[in-house]
């Protein structure tokens, strides 16, 4: 089994913000999956599916970002998912709109929902997918002194121009987490860590 989970925020009032873009990559997975359906837990919906003799499960915390560890320790406690075989997907303001990193593991960045996951699972040693969402231009409209207002910048919705890019970051998202699946993270990381908007190739997510 490999589990996909992607942060983010319920309801439709975050569904255009940065902090949603683990979401909205779950979304684009599961039309590369072809799911149809979530099921919905107490504090988590998800969808399984098989996809070369594997099983599929994709999943969105419902509990808020900063307690996301709380559905994601649920979910690994009721189904015993090997946390070797967990990928966090969730959004960074610290790296650039466009670019894409995927790691083994590390700590969370001052990313609130993975910094929940590394406290209830009790492990730093889970992957992630780290979408950039920095935009300096955009940023500077949250400096007030000389600090900015990180929270207010990272629920605010993209701008036109950010989501005329967001298409293929998204689907270069998809091709990444399809290429974990398939050759590993080491294949994957390789091959996607990146500026997607500046070098968009490989456009498969095999090796084929």
């Amino acid at each position: 089994m490999k589990l996909i989970v992607g942060l983010g925020n319920p309801g439709t009032r975050y569904s255009k913000t940065r902090h949603n873009v683990g979401f909205l990559a779950i979304d684009k997975l599961a039309e590369f999956f072809k799911v149809k359906s979530f099921k919905s837990e107490n504090n988590y919906i998800f969808s399984d599916t098989e996809y070369k003799e594997e099983t599929i499960v994709l999943m969105k915390p419902l509990t808020y970002m900063n307690l996301s560890g709380t559905a994601l320790q649920e979910f690994y406690e009721k189904y015993e998912v090997e946390k070797k075989d967990i990928l966090v997907i969730y959004d960074d303001v610290n790296i650039d709109f466009g670019v894409l990193r995927l790691r083994p593991s590390g700590s969370d960045g001052g990313q609130k929902g993975m910094q929940s996951i590394i406290y209830h699972l009790q492990d730093e040693n889970i992957a992630r997918l780290r979408i950039g969402i920095k935009n300096n231009e955009e940023l500077e409209k949250f400096l007030s002194g000389d600090k900015y207002d990180l929270a207010g910048y990272v629920l605010s919705d993209f701008t036109p121009g950010e989501m005329n890019s967001l298409g293929k970051i998204l689907d270069t998202s998809v091709n990444a987490v399809v290429s974990y699946i398939e050759n590993g993270l080491t294949v994957s990381m390789n091959n996607y860590n990146r500026n997607i908007l500046e070098d968009p190739k490989p456009l498969s997510p095999t090796t084929e």
